[in-house]
């Protein structure tokens, strides 16, 4: 799988975001994103990962993932392979449901990572999407926010 930056043994906690192709809203479509969170739930598991916070959007995904470095690019080629075919298969979508990377930055710190939550937890109202981020089901707003837990188990004691 191509990365912009392919150094990935630097840390453990990174900021991931993947891109449908040509940024088409498949998350439009019902489903999807059931989809997704099941792969995402098992590639979790598989790689001993932590997800920290997440939102899925129409047509990108956004994480941040407790992983070891040098595992997290297998974890996301098994995750887009798996929704990829799935996904083509059960819509009979033709050339492929992802963009071939994903990009990754490392959080540091704290005020990075409160900085990369607050980002993906405000990302589907800057996109008009819903009024407050905690409307959203598919992200890890009402996690922090409120007392709900969303459809992806979030690891908070980071």
């Amino acid at each position: 799988m191509g990365l912009r930056f392919p150094s990935q043994h630097h840390g453990e906690c990174f900021f991931v975001t993947t891109t449908f192709r040509d940024w088409r809203p498949h998350g439009n479509s019902p489903g999807f994103y059931e989809d997704l969170v099941e792969s995402l739930r098992f590639c979790l598991d598989k790689y001993a990962a932590r997800l920290a916070g997440y939102a899925l959007m129409p047509s990108h995904v956004h994480l941040v993932v407790f992983a070891n470095g040098t595992q997290l690019s297998g974890m996301m080629r098994d995750f887009k392979k798996y929704t990829g075919q799935k996904i083509a298969a059960d819509r009979g979508i033709k050339g492929g449901i992802w963009m071939p990377r994903y990009d990754r930055v490392a959080i540091w710190s704290e005020n990075v990572m409160r900085t990369k939550l607050e980002y993906i937890h405000q990302n589907r109202v800057k996109a008009r999407l819903v009024a407050v981020a905690t409307e959203w089901q598919w992200s890890s707003a009402g996690d922090y926010l409120t007392d709900r837990q969303g459809p992806l188990p979030v690891w908070k004691n980071w």
